[in-house]
């Protein structure tokens, strides 16, 4: 009976017209839009693929638009004066729409085989760059909810996966099989993590048991691209929801041990203040985002250590596995440590009639800034130091106000543990220079 009324089961694609849904076209860029019509105007299909899709059917305004055409990259080079191919790993065009802003336009790419590519010879990344139909590309996608395509020239949603219906009864699901899917790719239980907090999904009940059985499978991630998630979620305005979800997952034990959050109750209020601040558009430094994940570690090592010498030290003494294994750049490194060991003097006011000098040094030093926004952070998810961070706060204005110096004299470079270096202001030292050697001496 089962095989009987598969045959009937309704076919895919389904195509809604457009107005069979709430997509407007005046949400989408007139650039992108531009870009859709000249392609389609030199023959080829052109449409909108992926979040962008996904966000503007939920009513959210996307952060990029992403375009897929039936155009090889170098037709779609040809196309457009201001446009770049890029990547070895996935071809792309990126065609420029201002100086400092692209489009990025991929070619429609065939499900292949990547270890069967290898052992023809043709190397693992050329299965990337096998170009095929919009039926063979919907199988790339990794969930169902961002294989929707939108075709600007009638307005119409083309839907190979059910998307559409996942998306309507707030369900992420997998295109294809699961167990496979996260085996090939692992990374995607994280990204599974972090849309199901950000768009208020629930797993399908395969993927949630895919990715319980594949969480192992994180260790083997590049650690580079890991650390890009790692910002993604902290960027993406629900970290809180999506760490929950990774230790749902079983990911987190696995990725970051260190950081389970029933371990350290300070972790999600954190995360929850910084994604309130991320929802309001506000940028925060990712040197104050990986502090706030780690700063119970932090503690931790400290103990009662304040100082900031003390405290800096520790910092580049104890973390040098965590830093190497998370690709932490050295520079972001020293940003975390220096608004970190900050820390203590943010949590007192100092005496005015002793601290002027030292107050006016710490306020126009370069890492202040971040260190308050770190402090100012914590002291709302904590409900403590109201007074300091008030205190500080005025502190800062008020040398804003009066044009205070960005930069860092050498004496508070070595302060703030790094080498000291020669004011700008000051005078060069006159380099000697030997006489001459008067002539006919030998």
């Amino acid at each position: 009976m089962k095989i009987i009324s598969s045959l009937f089961r309704k076919k895919l694609p389904v195509t809604m017209p457009r107005d069979g849904h709430t997509m407007s076209r005046n949400k989408i860029d007139r650039s992108v839009l531009d870009i859709m019509g000249r392609l389609r105007g030199n023959g080829f299909d052109a449409y909108l693929v992926g979040g962008c899709v996904r966000d503007l059917l939920l009513g959210k305004t996307p952060k990029d638009f992403d375009i897929v055409t039936n155009a090889r990259p170098q037709q779609i080079k040809r196309l457009f004066r201001r446009c770049f191919l890029i990547g070895r790993r996935f071809r792309l065009a990126h065609v420029y729409i201002s100086h400092d802003r692209f489009i990025e336009v991929a070619t429609f790419r065939a499900a292949v085989d990547p270890d069967q590519q290898a052992a023809e010879g043709q190397g693992r990344f050329a299965a990337n760059n096998v170009y095929g139909t919009i039926e063979e590309d919907v199988h790339r996608r990794d969930f169902t909810v961002n294989g929707l395509y939108y075709n600007s020239a009638n307005g119409s949603i083309v839907d190979y996966n059910g998307g559409l219906d996942d998306l309507k009864k707030k369900i992420l699901r997998s295109v294809g099989d699961p167990m496979v899917r996260y085996r090939e790719d692992p990374v995607r239980i994280i990204r599974a993590a972090r849309f199901c907090a950000q768009l208020g999904l629930k797993p399908s009940r395969r993927d949630m048991k895919a990715a319980l059985s594949r969480a192992s499978m994180i260790t083997q991630a590049n650690a580079h691209r890991m650390l890009e998630e790692l910002y993604k979620i902290l960027r993406c305005g629900a970290s809180a929801g999506t760490f929950e979800n990774l230790k749902k997952f079983g990911v987190l034990k696995h990725w970051i041990p260190e950081i389970e959050p029933d371990r350290h109750p300070g972790l999600l209020p954190r995360l929850a203040v910084v994604d309130g601040r991320r929802l309001t558009g506000e940028e925060i430094p990712a040197a104050v985002l990986l502090a706030v994940l780690f700063f119970d570690l932090f503690e931790e090592a400290m103990g009662d250590k304040r100082g900031f010498q003390d405290a800096f030290n520790v910092m580049h003494q104890s973390f040098n596995d965590l830093v190497a294994r998370l690709k932490i750049p050295r520079r972001e490194w020293d940003a975390i440590s220096n608004l970190v060991a900050r820390q203590s003097s943010l949590a007192r006011i100092p005496d005015p009639k002793k601290g002027k000098g030292f107050e006016k040094r710490f306020v126009r030093n370069a890492h202040f800034p971040n260190a308050l926004m770190f402090f100012e952070i914590t002291s709302r998810a904590s409900g403590t130091h109201e007074a300091e961070l008030a205190y500080w706060q005025e502190r800062g204005a008020a040398s804003r106000r009066d044009g205070g110096k960005s930069g860092v004299s050498g004496e508070e470079r070595h302060s703030a543990g790094g080498v000291p270096q020669r004011d700008r202001g000051a005078p060069r030292r006159k380099r000697y220079r030997r006489p001459a050697r008067p002539a006919g001496n030998s």
